[in-house]
């Protein structure tokens, strides 16, 4: 008896995030449900508006570049995260879609094999998101480890504030009470933001590894060949559906994509610039290679399940070989053509309609740092 598996379920930590930060209302009429609005407002003034708004004016405030460095990285995150929530509001009725399709593709599953497919998915996809969440919360922990034991009276992440918080110990505890409540609350942000498209990313990539297992098959039981064609054309609409799937997730997160390659280059670049010429103590330089860590994590994840849907796509053209080709008709046989060349086109997500995601675009990434830096390090030399 082969259990049934639900391919949605990789996606509870994503949903669980956006109903606790507003973007996701309960469906049931219940007192939650019906004061659910006046909550996400309330949720996310803090960290979507008044924390961002500090960073940016700590910006425009800073009166050199060690100074900007210092506040540019936070102030880039920020606002990638900005739009990025942006983002998920726009395509929150495409991802509900996504997930009915999902569960389609489910119900096509045939064998053990390919229900293990998916299950080993939704596990990775699982423990990538709670790392993910660690990662964040780590880096929020040691920023407010740094503030704590620094001799001088400092926040945990440098910002502007509407009040002088040095004045007195009680408004000095306060700030860093709101401002640790603020950041905390733009981690969890941050996780759900940078998660939703890796674990959407993975499943397709699972239901494409569980479709080449279907097709190596074709050819290789008792079925007769009218059979064997009907599930061939079962097959292709399968591959189909997954390119459909595809596509949806292209239009999701194609301008977002862009946008965090271009804030990870700048705040690696700045992140390097503040390690290299600040003096800085122990704490602090582990906050900020924490940072460095999280920062490239976030494209590293994105760039990593691409490359997982590209190489899945790929062994579909591998396991059409695979079928028991030459014992069928002439009118198999040229369908399966037809679905080999398709298979043999790569896919994969476009950021921007111009740029590949794939590992090599992290590298690509990086470089665009070192040669941001390399410009920083001559102003400064300048200077």
């Amino acid at each position: 008896m082969l259990t049934e598996v639900d391919s949605t379920r990789a996606f509870r930590y994503q949903w669980y995030f956006w109903r606790c930060i507003g973007l996701h209302p309960p469906a049931e009429d219940s007192f939650w449900a019906r004061h659910y609005r006046a909550w996400s407002i309330v949720v996310n003034v803090l960290p979507m508006i008044c924390m961002p708004l500090s960073f940016y004016m700590e910006c425009l405030h800073s009166r050199s570049l060690t100074a900007f460095c210092e506040a540019f990285y936070l102030a880039a995150v920020t606002f990638v995260q900005q739009m990025k929530l942006i983002n998920v509001i726009r395509v929150r009725g495409h991802l509900l879609e996504l997930q009915v399709i999902m569960r389609q593709l489910d119900g096509r599953l045939q064998s053990a094999p390919e229900r293990e497919a998916i299950r080993d998915k939704i596990d990775e996809s699982e423990k990538i998101c709670r790392y993910v969440l660690q990662l964040f919360l780590s880096a929020v922990v040691s920023g407010c480890c740094f503030a704590a034991c620094s001799a001088e009276r400092q926040l945990p992440f440098p910002s502007w504030m509407p009040w002088d918080y040095q004045e007195s110990q009680g408004i000095y505890a306060l700030t860093f009470v709101v401002q640790s409540l603020g950041i905390l609350a733009l981690a969890v942000i941050c996780a759900s933001n940078d998660t939703y498209p890796l674990v959407y990313l993975i499943m397709v990539a699972a239901h494409c590894k569980a479709l080449a297992l279907r097709i190596a098959k074709l050819g290789h039981n008792a079925l007769s060949q009218e059979q064997t064609h009907q599930q061939l054309l079962a097959c292709i609409q399968d591959h189909q559906t997954i390119l459909q799937l595809l596509k949806i997730l292209n239009t999701s997160m194609s301008s977002a994509c862009i946008i965090q390659f271009v804030c990870t280059a700048t705040s690696l670049c700045t992140l390097s610039y503040i390690v290299i010429y600040i003096e800085m103590s122990f704490f602090r330089l582990c906050h900020v290679f924490s940072l460095l860590t999280s920062i490239t994590i976030e494209t590293l994840l994105i760039c990593y399940a691409s490359e997982q849907v590209t190489h899945e796509g790929g062994q579909m053209a591998i396991a059409i070989y695979d079928t028991n080709w030459i014992d069928q008709p002439v009118r198999f046989r040229r369908t399966l053509v037809l679905m080999l060349m398709r298979s043999q086109r790569p896919i994969c997500i476009v950021a921007g309609n111009i740029l590949p995601v794939r590992m090599t675009t992290l590298l690509s990434v990086i470089k665009g740092a070192y040669t941001m830096f390399t410009l920083l390090k001559e102003a400064k030399s300048k200077n």
